[in-house]
């Protein structure tokens, strides 16, 4: 069974980067496509001709994006939803029955339909698929694909995913581990070689034991091992710039945790470096 793609839609610039990328990775592997469009009743009159006006601007929306769609040349299956609703609600129903969720970067506005920007990192806490939050900007041809690693098992996951994307691209698999240094109320970064090499040497056995039994999967995977010291943000972030991908794992969906995106995911989404993939539970 192919995979189904769902992409969020505005008609904005964003939102079409976003779109276009989408439909490239669907058109490689064979996947079909749903595109969605939510008009945002927070800010509609609750009349029933406010919301049928909203309701048929939705079905406008999502024609024209459908057009635009076909005329980028796309010819696999595509299919469309426009809906007046909670934009958070209605694309954490909608991820149930996909396997990758599509968002553009977007700087956030209160108009109707607008669900990106920060509303991207909500919608990457509540969906049950992974997220992929695409930015205007462009990736170094032939650069890799980038994944964090901290020994949980969110990030497990990210590398089973970061691996068969960059086989798949024929890319490097870049593997990164960050560390700080403690930093004890009212001191200076406490600094030795012990502690430098003990920090090393985790990060060495964190790395080695997050890509066992790669080699023997994707035998043809370069995996280059990168350990920084700064902030994991940072050091993704630094990392990723102009990479084809950065993946990154969530903490799942139980409890009040499915509220949490978590710091790193959140932050890398906030910088954007290049394409960034969350990955789910």
């Amino acid at each position: 069974m192919s995979e189904k793609y769902l992409i969020g839609v505005d008609g904005s610039e964003q939102s079409r980067v976003a779109l276009a990328w989408g439909l490239a990775r669907a058109t490689e592997r064979g996947a079909t496509v749903q595109l969605l469009h939510v008009a945002d009743d927070s800010f509609l009159s609750e009349s029933v001709a406010f919301l049928s006006e909203a309701q048929k601007a939705s079905e406008q929306m999502l024609e024209a994006e459908v057009a635009y769609a076909r005329s980028l040349g796309f010819t696999g299956e595509i299919s469309g939803s426009a809906v007046v609703g909670h934009p958070i609600a209605e694309v954490e129903e909608a991820s149930k029955s996909a396997d990758l969720l599509i968002l553009g970067q977007h700087s956030g506005t209160r108009f109707a339909g607008s669900f990106f920007g920060t509303r991207a990192v909500k919608v990457a806490a509540t969906a049950h698929c992974p997220v992929a939050v695409i930015p205007t900007v462009d990736a170094t041809p032939n650069a890799g694909v980038v994944v964090g690693i901290d020994g949980s098992e969110a990030s497990q996951r990210a590398i089973a995913y970061a691996a068969e994307e960059a086989s798949f691209r024929g890319a490097p698999l870049i593997a990164v581990y960050a560390w700080m240094p403690p930093l004890t109320p009212g001191l200076e970064y406490l600094w030795s070689e012990e502690l430098v090499e003990s920090q090393r040497s985790a990060a060495e056995e964190a790395i080695a034991i997050g890509v066992a039994g790669l080699a023997e999967r994707y035998p043809d995977l370069e995996v280059r091992r990168e350990i920084i010291q700064a902030p994991p943000v940072a050091a993704l972030v630094q990392a990723a710039e102009g990479a084809q991908l950065l993946v990154v794992g969530s903490r799942g969906r139980g409890g009040i945790s499915r509220l949490l995106l978590g710091s790193v995911s959140h932050g890398v989404l906030q910088a954007l470096p290049c394409p960034v993939i969350v990955t789910r539970a």
